[in-house]
């Protein structure tokens, strides 16, 4: 049984997460909040993406978290979604942007929100232990923890970034 020492590191581990991953997603929305709003649907803003389709595909790169980790965690093995992807992560990417692409800003929003929240449900059902396994899988040297964080909070920061960007250069 573990000691209560262990337990508030794990815990720690679990609130950390989650509030890092709070932390990376108000700053992501307070960026999208200083675009414009004519400028939220423009192509080209994001790469050849619209900051709408951005959200899109932050969504769904949640989403794919969310159906992939549990699997992985019981397996130790990719699912067969994640080769699929993998073989072609660009036309995988325009496939779920262009599924997207009839949804409103509000709607995609809404959209980025519920994604979130399966998020935070699997990292709480997976719990503290397994967000601390280290070298979980072949191709994850570090924590289940870690692996989130660089999937969702690294990946957010990085299209964060781009749309600080391109305000700068007079989006």
């Amino acid at each position: 049984m573990p000691t209560t020492s262990q337990r508030r590191k794990h815990l720690s581990t679990l609130i950390n997460l989650l509030a890092t991953l709070d932390q990376e997603r108000a700053l992501l929305l307070d960026a999208v909040k200083k675009v414009p709003g004519e400028a939220l649907t423009l192509k080209g803003v994001v790469g050849a993406w619209s900051i709408k389709n951005m959200l899109a595909h932050l969504a769904d790169q949640e989403h794919l978290v969310v159906q992939v980790l549990p699997q992985r965690l019981a397996t130790g093995s990719a699912p067969e979604i994640v080769s699929i992807i993998n073989a072609d992560a660009d036309a995988w990417n325009a496939k779920q942007i262009e599924a997207s692409e009839h949804l409103t800003l509000s709607e995609q929003l809404k959209q980025l929100e519920q994604a979130r929240q399966a998020l935070v449900q699997v990292i709480c059902d997976v719990g503290e232990e397994a967000l601390t396994r280290q070298h979980p899988w072949p191709e994850w040297e570090g924590t289940v923890a870690e692996y989130i964080l660089q999937m969702v909070g690294e990946h957010e920061r990085g299209h964060r970034e781009t749309i600080l960007a391109a305000l700068e250069k007079g989006l």
